[in-house]
């Protein structure tokens, strides 16, 4: 519904969100901006009525008037009852969730966050007055700078009713690529090639997964004078060199250390390990760059002549011609995406002729619309731009110090930052610079194993370097357990990260998003639900003794719980003292609720799931739908995927699992795969109906069906005795 008066036009977009804007002169602004993507009617459910010059505007969560007084808007003139909460036009909210912030370079832990659009008041307002346009899919000045342009989130307590308006007005969380979900080696460092292939044989041989290698600003010469082979040994040998102040854009590999990019890139690819590359586009294509001749000849002018072009990321015609000259050279050679470390708006804060648009937002939205390219799913991986940027995942979070400060501090940073809608962080797994401390990192890894991704990173620092088998062997034996553990729940974990793009819920999720009327939701600030099933409680402090024995308290929520380490069982609604000593923490599974899992892989989002694990605590009833598809095309937007419900159901004597898949299924699906049923902590148990044998194994009863069909769907019965 479109309520229009001379100078006001109201959009009910959905039954908790509507769009209020006022014009001077009766001119409205019918142009996207990078926070708004759709502004359709999306609900029939609105009750309209007029009396004179008042109007009012009736849904199941919002009572808003709008008296026509000819007047700019004000609280005399714009106001509404949200479910109870009066709510007027330049009213601050005063309990407010939190959101995310751009970057957590060099944070201190009394950093206060962004908002996000939930609120204890049961309102937000996002002002999107005089923002930048899209204007034919390219950003532009908005000619309306009068206006007043802004939405209003009326959800009450329906937290999760926010979160789905948010990403309807302003565009879905994008489903990252699958291998984004694995596990990322990085360090800032002057790798050679030889180097980087003896690191992906270490974790192999330490028994550790690797998906991504990330290769820092290092690959590339980094100025037209280029560095001297002293230079490069210095730097090498002993962390930073003399020539540390040479510029940090570049796309020309540096053969010094990489002597031949296209077959280490080769051999990385075939051991299923995908690669990006560090880059700082502040300085754009320069004289000495090895595809300058071609960026020239694309832009108009002869590469004789030596021009260097200013980095224009406002001039459609330059950024076509960079990505076509630069990028996409690259990508042939075998780069899979870009790490994007724009740090220079201290230099140049805005684009180019586009006053108030940071380039962050920008290049965000234009290297993940290059990435699209050939059918592949969009990826930008960089800071987070602000409103509208979730649909552009996944952000890099910045250069953290290593305090316990600080760890706590980016739990309940991630946790908030979902409420803004960005659902997906990279972080510097044990934080970027700062003392070397073991137990830290141990418990830093234990977090980010259960956040978007599980990235190391470092600083040019020699006792950082972030291989997990570098730091002891407690360490290494505490972090390789998280590290399976991880590998063995990428079904699970891919499966959530779709409802995040299917239904707007996040994949870490503050409990108050489920129980926003419990006070205990809003006490434990950094324990979350990770998905549907899991109540995750990182540990954010040092532990005593040698062990490192932390006690945790732990609110669980939603149903009958267990420890997915110890299978020890909690109540719905109790607070619980967890220990945990440095290998444990508290990692709560959802009774009845049939987990997804995956043998484990040392390439752990690469394994064809032609073997599904299926693993479910004691209760009466639960089910979850596991989610597959390609991992990398954008083909799951047409519908080429396989779901498969799970469902778990037992009375005092019968267990019964139910599997069936549905959809047209994707390429490269198996055909057919097995299946293996773990029931722990259930009674004895024998087979009733179904396929298989049943057998006992490392205290889990455990059963087998072999080679089935992937689209048959099939139940077993189990008598328990």
């Amino acid at each position: 519904m479109v309520i229009k008066t001379e100078n006001v036009r109201i959009n009910v977009i959905t039954e908790s969100a509507v769009r209020i804007e006022y014009s001077p002169n009766g001119v409205f602004n019918d142009y996207k901006t990078l926070f708004s993507n759709n502004r359709g009617i999306g609900t029939e459910n609105v009750q309209y009525s007029q009396s004179g010059n008042r109007h009012d505007i009736i849904t199941d969560y919002f009572h808003l008037t709008y008296i026509d007084d000819k007047k700019p808007l004000s609280k005399e003139n714009l106001y509404a009852d949200i479910q109870g909460e009066q709510w007027y036009y330049g009213k601050d909210t005063k309990n407010n969730l939190g959101g995310a912030l751009s970057t957590l370079d060099d944070i201190t832990p009394t950093k206060q966050v962004d908002d996000g659009v939930l609120s204890k008041d049961g309102w937000y307002v996002i002002d999107d007055s005089q923002k930048p346009i899209l204007k034919n899919s390219w950003i532009a000045k908005n000619p309306l700078k009068n206006n007043t342009d802004f939405y209003l989130f009326a959800y009450g307590h329906n937290y999760k009713l926010a979160l789905r308006d948010l990403c309807y007005i302003s565009g879905k969380v994008a489903l990252p690529r699958k291998y984004v979900f694995g596990s990322w080696y990085s360090r800032w460092w002057p790798y050679t090639d030889e180097e980087i292939k003896e690191i992906v044989k270490g974790y192999d041989e330490h028994d550790f997964p690797l998906d991504i290698m990330v290769i820092d600003m290092d690959w590339h010469y980094h100025d037209w004078q280029m560095e001297t082979e002293e230079d490069e040994k210095y730097r090498h040998d002993y962390g930073y060199g003399h020539a540390d102040n040479l510029g940090w854009t570049g796309y020309t590999w540096n053969k010094r250390l990489i002597k031949d990019p296209e077959k280490l890139l080769d051999e990385l690819h075939s051991d299923n390990i995908y690669v990006t590359l560090n880059d700082h586009p502040a300085d754009g294509v320069r004289t000495q760059e090895e595809w300058y001749p071609q960026f020239a000849e694309l832009m108009g002018f002869p590469p004789q002549s030596g021009i260097n072009l200013e980095f224009d990321c406002s001039d459609r015609k330059y950024m076509k011609n960079f990505f076509e000259a630069v990028h996409k050279n690259l990508e042939k050679q075998g780069v899979d995406f870009w790490w994007v470390d724009w740090q220079q708006d201290h230099i140049k804060p805005y684009v180019k002729g586009i006053i108030g648009l940071r380039h962050l937002p920008w290049l965000n939205r234009c290297y993940y619309e290059h990435s699209k390219e050939n059918g592949k799913r969009g990826i930008s991986f960089s800071r987070w731009g602000g409103w509208g940027d979730q649909k552009h995942p996944i952000c890099f979070s910045g250069d953290t110090e290593s305090t316990w400060q600080i760890l706590d501090y980016e739990v309940k940073f991630t946790i908030s930052s979902s409420n803004a809608g960005c659902f997906y962080w990279g972080h510097d797994t044990g934080g970027f610079f700062g003392e070397r401390n073991w137990e830290m990192y141990v418990r830093w890894t234990q977090f980010t194993a259960f956040s978007a991704c599980l990235r190391v990173h470092s600083q040019r620092d020699e006792k950082l370097d972030r291989r997990p088998w570098l730091w002891g062997e407690t360490a290494e034996n505490a972090m390789k357990k998280v590290y399976h553990m991880r590998s063995e729940l990428i079904p699970y974990i891919y499966s959530s990260a779709y409802e995040a793009y299917e239904q707007s819920l996040p994949l870490i999720r503050g409990m108050y998003l489920e129980f926003p009327d419990e006070e205990n939701a809003y006490i434990f600030p950094t324990q979350y639900m990770f998905g549907d099933a899991f109540i995750i409680s990182p540990i954010t402090k040092a532990g005593e003794g040698e062990s490192k024995k932390v006690v945790q308290s732990v609110w669980v929520k939603g149903g009958t719980y267990y420890n997915f380490l110890s299978g020890e069982k909690y109540e719905d609604g109790s607070v619980v003292d967890i220990e945990s000593d440095i290998s444990t923490f508290p990692v709560l599974v959802k009774g009845g609720v049939p987990i997804p899992m995956q043998p484990y892989s040392r390439r752990m989002t690469s394994e064809k799931l032609d073997v599904l694990r299926i693993r479910v605590y004691p209760d009466a009833y639960g089910e979850f739908t596991l989610y597959e598809d390609d991992g990398i095309s954008e083909a799951y937007t047409e519908g080429d995927w396989l779901k498969t419900k799970l469902t778990y159901k037992e009375n005092e004597s019968e267990i019964t699992i139910s599997v069936e898949p549905f959809g047209k299924g994707y390429i490269g699906m198996p055909s057919y795969r097995s299946y293996i049923i773990e029931l722990p902590l259930s009674e004895e148990l024998q087979i009733k109906s179904g396929d298989g044998n049943l057998y006992y194994e490392d205290n889990m009863n455990k059963i087998r069906i072999e080679n089935k069909n992937t689209l048959e769907c099939f139940e077993v019965k189990l008598e328990i005795v």
